[in-house]
């Protein structure tokens, strides 16, 4: 008899609007491909922690438009009386007595019959504690602003979804590092009760693209060199995006190479300023790094295959999906030799400190320099890459509510 688990929708709720995070991303695949797992059946919920204004109708419409189906466990709408609401005193005054615009009613049946609730991000709802029949379940994902709180700045709520695992609920982590960093933080909790489930790559989004119109169209886009390096993510002090741009203006100053260039895809994130400042420091070579900011899902599978060679050299990762993407384009990887990028990149990528600047330069000299190594890599890559899957990923997970529902 399969296992009746109810999925926490909240992520795609709180994102899919206007800023599909990666954790989004995360959230997605997995409801995509547990929806099919019939070794369960899968209900959602969507109760907003965060008392967010989305009602279970936008997300049946959400899902339907993405060809999902997945029934709601229980029905959230937009109250359809409050009385000067829009005033600032009496949403003040509504807020403090937990009264908001959207209203969580009418719990399906699905709650009390239920074994699993599964939050892909969020702290457990007090809602869902009243349900003894449920064992609770959360995705840890890392806990970078708790161990690097210089590096962060949401320690407090990853603290909350940690307190929310409680003595007898369960975690799912990213990755054995994320693991290891979870029962150094919380002893407390039970080790059995801690399980790993590797993420994987959209095999629709990254592929190798060989598609040469598609590529003059982006190149034309971004307005990018003929040869480039490429370094994916968000602009921020924890993904060393500084590191990378010093050590490629070094690369091509010392050698006098003027046919390539930098490509730093990835919106702005906090605290931005030193990769600014390093890139006005590279003054007349500026010309060669290309800023793009963030690009659409349809642009990047082009974007990594016609990368020379790809740059991630983050100084910590719950999981690192970049690396893995840019193998599955089959492009020669970079990384950081840290936290999780040695479970994701094996020995497909050359690993460096990330902060060894010689390494790093000799690195892209050697992959400039040599045809045959950069080949080697996105060979390696790209069968490394076959490893992983989001219905791998999904049908693990599903051998996990299995495990969990035994205990």
């Amino acid at each position: 008899m399969s296992i009746k688990v109810i999925l926490d929708a909240d992520v795609i709720a709180d994102f899919y609007k206007d800023n599909r995070t990666g954790i989004f991303r995360v959230t997605l695949a997995f409801f995509r491909e547990l929806s099919r797992n019939k070794a369960i059946e899968v209900f959602y919920a969507h109760l907003s922690v965060l008392h967010n204004e989305t009602s279970t109708k936008e997300i049946d419409h959400f899902f339907s438009e993405n060809s999902l189906s997945v029934k709601k466990a229980n029905h959230r709408y937009r109250r359809p009386f409050l009385p000067l609401r829009k005033e600032k005193l009496f949403r003040h005054f509504y807020h403090k007595m937990g009264i908001y615009n959207y209203k969580n009613v009418h719990f399906e049946e699905v709650f009390s019959k239920a074994e699993i609730f599964h939050s892909f991000y969020y702290p457990i709802n007090h809602e869902v504690r009243k349900y003894e029949n449920l064992k609770k379940v959360v995705t840890i994902h890392d806990l970078i602003p708790i161990m690097f709180p210089d590096l962060h700045f949401n320690a407090d709520l990853i603290k909350n979804i940690i307190e929310s695992i409680g003595k007898d609920g369960y975690a799912v982590c990213v990755s054995e590092n994320t693991k290891k960093d979870l029962l150094n933080y919380a002893p407390h909790l039970n080790p059995d009760h801690i399980f790993v489930n590797l993420l994987a790559a959209s095999e629709s989004l990254f592929y190798v693209c060989n598609d040469a119109e598609k590529f003059n169209s982006i190149k034309e886009k971004y307005n990018l060199p003929k040869k480039y390096f490429l370094s994916v993510g968000t602009l921020e002090p924890r993904k060393n995006v500084d590191f990378v741009i010093r050590n490629f203006i070094r690369v091509i100053k010392e050698n006098n190479i003027d046919d390539l260039g930098l490509v730093l895809v990835g919106a702005k994130g906090w605290d931005y300023d030193k990769i600014f400042n390093e890139y006005n420091n590279a003054q007349e070579l500026k010309d060669k790094i290309i800023i793009t900011g963030r690009v659409p899902d349809e642009d990047l599978a082009s974007l990594y295959s016609h990368a020379h060679s790809f740059y991630y050299m983050s100084f910590y990762e719950g999981f690192g999906l970049p690396p893995l993407e840019a193998m599955q384009c089959g492009v020669a990887t970079v990384t950081s030799n840290t936290s999780s990028l040695p479970e994701v990149v094996g020995d497909a990528g050359i690993m460096l400190s990330p902060d060894d600047d010689d390494a790093l330069s000799q690195t892209m000299l050697n992959l400039y320099a040599n045809e045959n190594l950069r080949r080697e890599y996105s060979e390696k890559g790209l069968k490394r890459s076959k490893l992983f899957s989001w219905k791998k990923s999904a049908d693990e997970l599903a051998v996990i509510y299995k495990k969990i529902s035994n205990h």
